[in-house]
Formats: C-alpha cells, sequence, structure tokens
C-alpha cells in the first residue's frame, strides 16, 4: 500500500494547485497591461497582482492550519509575504526575459509567465512555510490585543469549554456569567462544550444565558427548553456503559491511585478519571490510564481536571458540527471563520487547530509543552477573567 503524503507533501501539493491560480492571475494582468506599458514593464504588475492573489490563496487554503509569523497587522503579514518572494521574483522574472529574448510577443510572453512560475516554485514554497506560516509551537501563541478587527467583525458564534476557562475554582465567576449574557443580548450564538458529564451539566443548561451545553466530549447535547440529544442510539449507549464501567473498575483495580471522578454518576456516554480535581495523579499515571483506555478501545483525553475515555467517532469537534446542525440546519465548516473557540487545555486542541479564531486563556501555559496544535492567540486573563477579556474583545469589534 502506497504511504500517504507527508504534511509538507500536502502542502506543497496545494502551494501547487495556487501556484496556477497564481499564473492564470499573472497571465491575465499582463495580457491587459501590455499594450499601455509593454512586456517588460507590465509583467512588473502583473507579478504582484499574482503574488497578493497567492498570498490570500495560500493563508486560507494551503497553510491554514499553521500561525502566521507574529505580526502587528495584516497588511505587516501581507509586506513579508512580498518579502519572502523575492528570491523567488528574481528567478520568475529572469526566467521570463530570456524566453521572451527567444520567443517574441504574446506566446514568449506566455511561455515566459509559466517558465518563470516554475523557476520560483521551490523557493518561494520555501519562504513561504517558513518565513511567513509555520506550525504552530510553544511561544507562536498572539496576545490576544492582536486578534484582527476584521476576523472580530466577522464573529457571529462563540464555542468554550468550561472547566477553568469559564470557571474558576470550580465555579462560574460573576464576570464570565456576565460575558456570556452580553454575547447573547449582541445577537451572537453561545455554546459550552465539555468533557463533563450530562448530569453534571443540566443546571447550567437550566440557568446560563447560552443556546446549548454539548457534554461528554461531543456525546450529548442539552438545549434549554429542549429533551436532551444524543449521538448514539440507545441501543448503542447501553451496551457501551456496561462496557466502559469494566473499564474503569480495570483502572481503578490496576493503576495505584487512579479513581473514578466525583461526577462519575451523571455520566451516560463516557467514564472520568480524576487527576486534578480531588484526586492528583502524576504524568506517569496519566499516561497509564490513558495507555490503558486505549488499550480497551476507547478514545482517551485529558482535560485540566480529569482523563475521559468513551466509545465512538465523537469529540468536541464532532460535536460542534453536529449541534450546529441540530439546533440550526447549518454546516459549521462553511462558516468556520465566524466562529470562536475559547479553551485551555489539552483536549482543546482539536479545536485550536480546526478554529482559525481559537483563544486560550492565559492558564493554558500549563499544557504548552503537551500541546502539538496551540491556540492562536491567547487572553492576559486566567479562566473567567480570561473568557471575559474575550467576550470584550468580540463585542467591542460589533
Amino acid at each position: 500500500m502506497r504511504a500517504p503524503p507527508s504534511h509538507a507533501g500536502l502542502q506543497f501539493l496545494r502551494f501547487g494547485v495556487v501556484g496556477v491560480a497564481g499564473l492564470l492571475v499573472d497571465l491575465a494582468v499582463l495580457f491587459l497591461l501590455a499594450p499601455l506599458l509593454g512586456w517588460y514593464a507590465a509583467r512588473v504588475l502583473s507579478f504582484l497582482a499574482a503574488a497578493t492573489a497567492t498570498w490570500g490563496l495560500n493563508r486560507r487554503f494551503t497553510f491554514a492550519d499553521a500561525h502566521a509569523a507574529p505580526l502587528t497587522s495584516i497588511g505587516q503579514e501581507y509586506l513579508r509575504y512580498l518579502g519572502s518572494m523575492l528570491g523567488g521574483a528574481v528567478l520568475n522574472y529572469g526566467a521570463y526575459l530570456l524566453v521572451l529574448h527567444w520567443i517574441s510577443g504574446s506566446l514568449g510572453a506566455t511561455l515566459g509567465v509559466m517558465a518563470g512560475s516554475c523557476a520560483g516554485l521551490f523557493s518561494n514554497f520555501f519562504a513561504a512555510r517558513h518565513l511567513v506560516f509555520r506550525q504552530a509551537r510553544a511561544g507562536s501563541m498572539r496576545p490576544l490585543a492582536e486578534w484582527p478587527l476584521a476576523d472580530r467583525k466577522r464573529i457571529r458564534g462563540v464555542f468554550t469549554d468550561i472547566d477553568d476557562t469559564l470557571t474558576t475554582d470550580g465555579a462560574i465567576t460573576p464576570d464570565a456569567l456576565q460575558a456570556l449574557a452580553d454575547l447573547r443580548a449582541a445577537g451572537l450564538q453561545v455554546i459550552a462544550i465539555t468533557g463533563r458529564p450530562v448530569g453534571w451539566s443540566e443546571p447550567f443548561a437550566a440557568a446560563w444565558p447560552i443556546d446549548a451545553i454539548v457534554a461528554e466530549n461531543g456525546a450529548v447535547a442539552l438545549v434549554p427548553g429542549s429533551s436532551k440529544r444524543y449521538q448514539q442510539d440507545p441501543a448503542t449507549r447501553t451496551a457501551n456503559f456496561a462496557r466502559m464501567q469494566q473499564v474503569l473498575e480495570r483502572i481503578e483495580r490496576e493503576i495505584p491511585g487512579a479513581r473514578r471522578a466525583t461526577d462519575s454518576p451523571g455520566r451516560e456516554c463516557d467514564i472520568a478519571i480524576d487527576h486534578s480535581e480531588f484526586t492528583p495523579l502524576d504524568e506517569s499515571q496519566i499516561a497509564a490510564v490513558v495507555a490503558l483506555m486505549h488499550s480497551e478501545g476507547l478514545h482517551a483525553t485529558v482535560s485540566s481536571i480529569h482523563i475521559n475515555g468513551w466509545f465512538g467517532a465523537h469529540n468536541k469537534l464532532e460535536g460542534a458540527r453536529w449541534i450546529l446542525r441540530e439546533l440550526a440546519g447549518r454546516t459549521l465548516d462553511d462558516e468556520m471563520v465566524c466562529w470562536a473557540y475559547v479553551g485551555d487545555s489539552t483536549n482543546d486542541q482539536l479545536m485550536f487547530q480546526s478554529f482559525e479564531n481559537s483563544i486560550g486563556v492565559a492558564n493554558v501555559a500549563r499544557f504548552v509543552p503537551k500541546l502539538q496544535h496551540l491556540p492562536r492567540y491567547v487572553a492576559l486573563g486566567e479562566r473567567g477573567a480570561g473568557f471575559t477579556e474575550v467576550a470584550r474583545a468580540v463585542l467591542a469589534a460589533r
């Protein structure tokens, strides 16, 4: 079986597709301006037009899962991109001049643009990937103050974690509760997605100013004024529940110090082992719990307080997609740029990776060494204060 292409290989393929689009822009502008400026001067402007087009497409398509290098504005990112293309531009224009020297007229110009694009392809890809856009890594989170106004203006809804994102010392703070109300009053949808059990979440779904709580890492949703909604059918839930209880007992029996979370009686679709709420576990114990869950065929994730395990294809991202379809009949992937996600720990990293407008409250710093995907922005405040800071940034743009 042929191995799948690497991440860098996929990026290069996408970069090539974007390059074809840039080539078409290049040719269109060149032939539009050549009657006025000639083949040589017109090529300078057509190259700039093509570079502008490829910058926009590459940041949205090729490098959508990467972070731009730290900047103060999108304009500076654009200038950095143009600067990074200078080496490729020299090769590009040189190849263009060479072909045009041997073949005159429109045919030579067309072949020259194509030759130039090919000549600069590899150097431009290297420069874009390593100098302008780069994969998330420790220390690459931008301050929330650098969240562009244009991006904040597009926000129509906020997904948020609960524990240590909305809550501080186990309870939601008055400022975070008011921030939820302010977002709703401004017409935004607010949906909490948590690893906490559905039983624990029910009173909050009824009392907080939110559109829904998706509990147990995407398995079940609580919508005010509506009955509980599940991703799995009753027979599947019953069978999975029995199997998970056996795994839970095995964990407590075989891993010293491991204890089920105190909120376990309210769980219907997953199990949870406490590691920081009431029963502290060290890194080796946490790793042992995760490994045992995996050995039993469960998905496993680590939140700021618990280790959760479950059977099924759901997770926080799938839960977000599902609840938006349930509430509004809309497709989240079609409007991802219109949503923000706020979180704090390792079980949020799929959301950090997927949402362009992803924000960590300041206490995410505790988990940075363990995160493969960081949030794009980070608030100054921790926990509820950090969420309030995010809400104010969104509301200030309206």
